[in-house]
């Protein structure tokens, strides 16, 4: 038997870890009000800028929540043999249970076996139809092995909503293995059904994933159709081929909805996310909306955004994105390149750009991470299975708080240039 306990409430200490002793689990299986129980710490940190952080119970940065996985000798074989297969868990969450939901291991650059830190996804309907967590079918765990800050993906999806662009919303969690300490995660929104519910409420559209190097130039078919609501036309994506086809801005204006398009494209560029869309046909989905018949980017694998490098352990004297920087780089997309090429596009991105320089100063993220590099830092002393140390998390902090600190000015000089 699996079983898998989250607690979720606040409490006023950071649970002793590492070293083998974790804190008990406390297997508290009552009541059904989804009240909370002992088990997270909770940062006073500020609000996330523009947004109902509250929301919902994981999703607020703020807060590090405690889940602990408790694994027998069936269901640790079961990971082994087959990690990308759904095995049943029991999820426990302050004093209520959710009974037989699926999980598996994921990743890709990312990945990591069950026996060292491995991401995770819990589907929670996979073995009892009808069932939720708080309104979601599904939960990305991802385990910050190549991003020593360890919040990059908050911050830059934080920073793709608040432009306009929609983007899965986040928070932590302190990751026990029976009683293995396995480190901190990133808590995601899943790509799936209640997303498109989230993001976009008043429609049963389809969402749709990539395949390497897939774009719209061509047929569309390399675009994988991953979750749709209603009776969806699975045509729609096509409109974004038509477009890159007739090659004009009107035409991009029609098929896509261009004030999130290019929201997402000014967000890509203002936080240097060269392994996205428009630098490396990676890391993306597309929505479709039916009723205006419109398509919609949604980022992804916002790890290597900011200053990222590989490996992590690279010295960075300058603090500069070593692996690249999009602002020096030739587009590989589609619609970037595009819309370089054409005068009207490209006034209207530039002004974009400009904007999220704004909303990066507006919304103080320069403080967000002073404040975030507080609150993990006791979490990363007990880090193992990291593909970095603590000094290069050190290093590479100082680097993230300085470069984003100076990029607002770096965009408006490159745009005046």
């Amino acid at each position: 038997m699996l079983w898998l306990l989250l607690a979720c409430s606040s409490g006023d200490t950071i649970p002793a870890m590492g070293g083998g002793d974790p804190p008990p689990a406390e297997h508290d299986s009552g009541g059904d009000d989804g009240g909370s129980g002992g088990g997270s710490h909770s940062d006073d940190g500020p609000e996330q800028v523009g947004e109902s952080a509250g929301a919902h119970p994981v999703f607020s940065p703020w807060t590090v929540h405690e889940l602990v996985i408790e694994l027998d000798d069936n269901g640790l074989t079961a990971l082994r043999e087959d990690p990308d297969s759904w095995t049943d868990a029991d999820l426990h969450m302050g004093d209520r249970t959710w009974p037989a939901v699926g999980l598996r291991v994921k990743g890709s650059a990312s990945w990591q076996s069950i026996d060292e830190k491995p991401a995770l996804k819990i589907k929670f309907d996979e073995y009892v139809p009808g069932q939720d967590f708080y309104g979601l079918q599904r939960l990305t765990l991802n385990n910050e092995v190549w991003d020593p800050t360890m919040m990059a993906e908050t911050l830059a999806y934080q920073t793709f909503r608040r432009a306009g662009s929609p983007a899965p919303r986040t928070g932590y969690a302190a990751l026990w293995l029976s009683d293995r300490y396995l480190g901190l995660y990133a808590i995601l929104e899943s790509m799936d059904d209640d997303f498109m519910d989230h993001a976009w409420p008043d429609s049963n559209g389809g969402l749709w994933e990539m395949t390497r190097n897939c774009d719209f130039v061509g047929d569309c078919t390399c675009f994988d159709l991953q979750e749709t609501g209603g009776s969806y036309d699975p045509d729609g994506i096509d409109r974004g081929c038509e477009a890159a086809e007739a090659g004009t801005f009107e035409a991009v204006q029609d098929a896509f909805d261009w004030d999130a398009t290019e929201a997402f494209l000014a967000a890509e560029t203002a936080l240097n996310h060269p392994d996205s869309y428009s630098w490396n046909l990676n890391n993306f989905f597309v929505y479709h909306e039916p009723v205006g018949d419109q398509l919609s980017l949604v980022p992804w694998g916002a790890d290597s955004t900011f200053i990222y490098a590989y490996p992590p352990s690279t010295p960075n004297p300058g603090c500069e994105p070593l692996y690249t920087d999009v602002l020096t780089a030739s587009p590989s997309g589609w619609m970037m390149g595009f819309c370089r090429g054409d005068p009207t596009c490209t006034a209207s991105l530039e002004a974009r750009i400009l904007e999220v320089a704004d909303l990066i100063e507006d919304d103080d993220l320069v403080g967000q991470m002073h404040t975030l590099r507080d609150q993990l830092d006791p979490y990363a002393d007990d880090e193992v299975y990291v593909n970095w140390t603590l000094d290069d998390r050190e290093a590479r902090v100082d680097c993230f708080i300085e470069w984003t600190a100076r990029r607002p000015d770096e965009l408006r000089a490159w745009l005046e240039g």
